[in-house]
């Protein structure tokens, strides 16, 4: 079962590798996979001008990512440096202070562990972010999709700040903290609802998906389906082709930037807002079950020290003159 941690454990190598083109000071950083993140004129003189951002590829074109701070707060950081899905490449290089800025979801524990701070969004650019099941249609049976409603039903807010403790604070293996959490919420009990199904159930490359995944896999095989799994594939751009050629079947998701990724011209904020514009978005061939109330969403994170320097409570705090 260790497998299933090797973003994790690989991520002290990679992030040594990452981290030594990155200078000594993120602020001064260059080249090692940086790249400007100007695109919009006259904010030279901003503190986000002075400083370097960190998150997942993708961050460069998402919609709430670079094009989304610069179009809604105004903010153009002076670099971005491409790291992973808010996982210990980005967590690492803000402690070491290799980014000033790191793209981090709200249920980390590092958040608290290392005393970092959360940006406030008042124009909420990260919408709601409530985790559900993107799957197959051909796979969304009756019951199957009963099994993962109940999961959905259950999962809460507090239980994914528990599962990245245990997961990523604790060290645990996450087949065993899935078990844990089915049994503790009165799921995962033998039955028949999935018989004769077989699926595979894939994992974006962070820690929390990993056992959202590892939960769905579980309870799918406790009631009769054959099941695979396969963790830890990357980002969007890579598994949801996956999902469509039927190479996998299932992975967890999280409405609103899965909205953003199916329509970049979305605006829905709300949970139920963004839920049904999702229903409508997703592409033939795929559906999404009932959504959890349990929301991970993305967040501008500094750390302290960045945060007192040049007195950043908001993320438009970033635009003001440095």
């Amino acid at each position: 079962m260790r497998i299933k941690f090797v973003a994790v454990v690989a991520g002290a190598t990679a992030l040594a590798a990452v981290l030594a083109g990155c200078g000594k000071s993120g602020s001064s950083s260059g080249g090692g996979g940086s790249s400007s993140a100007s695109g919009s004129g006259g904010s030279s003189a901003t503190i986000a001008s002075k400083l370097v951002l960190g998150g997942p590829p993708e961050f460069k074109t998402r919609v709430d990512g670079i094009p989304g701070l610069q179009k809604t707060y105004n903010v153009t950081f002076g670099n971005f440096k491409a790291l992973d899905a808010g996982g210990p490449l980005t967590i690492g290089a803000l402690k070491n202070g290799q980014i000033d800025a790191g793209d981090i979801f709200t249920t980390d524990p590092s958040i608290k562990a290392d005393n970092f701070v959360v940006l406030q969004d008042p124009k909420n650019l990260y919408t709601a972010q409530n985790v559900l099941p993107l799957i197959n249609k051909t796979k969304a049976t009756d019951g199957v999709s009963k099994t993962l409603n109940a999961i959905s039903a259950k999962l809460t807010t507090d239980d994914l700040v528990q599962l990245n403790v245990d997961v990523v604070s604790n060290k645990q293996d996450p087949d065993t903290v899935a078990k844990q959490w089915l049994s503790s919420k009165g799921l995962g009990t033998t039955g028949t609802d999935a018989a004769g199904t077989t699926l595979t159930v894939g994992s974006a490359n962070f820690q929390e998906n990993v056992v959202l995944a590892e939960i769905y896999a579980e309870a799918l095989k406790a009631e009769g389906a054959t099941v695979n799994t396969k963790l830890n594939i990357g980002s969007r751009e890579t598994y949801i082709p996956g999902l469509q050629d039927g190479s996998i079947d299932l992975i967890p998701e999280y409405s609103g930037v899965l909205l953003q990724y199916f329509d970049k011209t979305a605006t829905a904020e709300t949970s139920d807002d963004v839920y049904s514009a999702l229903q409508k978005a997703v592409p033939s061939g795929l559906t999404v079950l009932q959504q959890s109330q349990a929301q991970d969403k993305d967040a501008i994170v500094v750390t302290k020290n960045t945060a007192d320097k040049y007195h950043l409570v908001s993320i438009a705090d970033l635009a003001k003159s440095a």
